[in-house]
């Protein structure tokens, strides 16, 4: 489960316990995402793609549904082990969904520690 999954099911799971509220839920996630710099921008600054490269993904993307980061590969652009690289740099700067949610004060991160706990035996039981 890739970490924007997790996030969301994650998330879901406080909202079903009722530890947080669905609109908690939905800022987070969204605030989550907003804070995640874009693929294209991280591609940029590690001098992989130039501009030229990126609009020319852009303006690809809608006719094939891929990804930025597929797209580029597709066309290219980039090795799939560079499109990793990137998507690794993307996970670790993105605050986590446990970060947003203590810094808008909506619960305690220890709070928020037992329930990930809860969460994770939950997922296990599930894949078991």
């Amino acid at each position: 489960m890739d970490d924007l999954r997790f996030s969301e099911a994650f998330a879901q799971f406080l909202v079903d316990t009722n530890v947080i509220s669905a609109e908690d839920a939905l800022y987070a996630l969204d605030e989550q995402r907003r804070r995640t710099p874009p693929f294209g921008r991280l591609a940029l600054k590690k001098g992989l793609l130039n501009m030229k490269q990126v609009f020319a993904i852009l303006a690809e993307q809608p006719e094939t549904g891929l990804r930025f980061g597929e797209q580029a590969v597709f066309m290219g652009y980039l090795e799939r082990r560079d499109m990793e690289q990137v998507l690794e740099d993307q996970r670790s700067v993105r605050p986590g969904l446990c970060e947003v949610l203590t810094e808008m004060g909506v619960v305690k991160k220890s709070v928020l520690q037992k329930n990930r706990r809860e969460f994770a035996h939950h997922v296990e039981t599930v894949l078991v």
